[in-house]
């Protein structure tokens, strides 16, 4: 199987016709251990992946992407998903990093 990103076009991206591309976001046990969780459809990893591989390549220190809830009233898709009503919200920010050794060797 091979999926193509296209990085300057979206306009034949799939994953997004049936708008079943979905993610919930929880924060589990907030107090004493938070555990991030992520449930996503299919098309929601595939059309987050691809919005991330695409921002990737238009990577700006400091640029962020904020994903809110959707409601009643608004359904937005933002980073090729949306958020369920009782997602947590989420907020992807380019930062450049050092290599994983500069973390664990501390």
């Amino acid at each position: 199987m091979k999926y193509v990103v296209r990085i300057d076009d979206d306009s034949k991206d799939n994953f997004e016709w049936k708008a079943d591309n979905v993610i919930r976001v929880k924060i589990q046990d907030e107090e004493t251990n938070p555990n991030v969780m992520i449930f996503a459809s299919k098309n929601a990893m595939i059309g987050l992946g691809t919005e991330l591989i695409r921002m990737s390549y238009a990577f700006e220190e400091g640029k962020h992407i904020h994903l809110e809830p959707s409601n009643a009233d608004m359904q937005v898709q933002r980073m090729g998903v949306f958020l369920t009503p009782d997602s947590n919200s989420v907020i992807v920010c380019c930062e450049d990093m050092e290599s994983i050794d500069e973390y664990v060797n501390m």
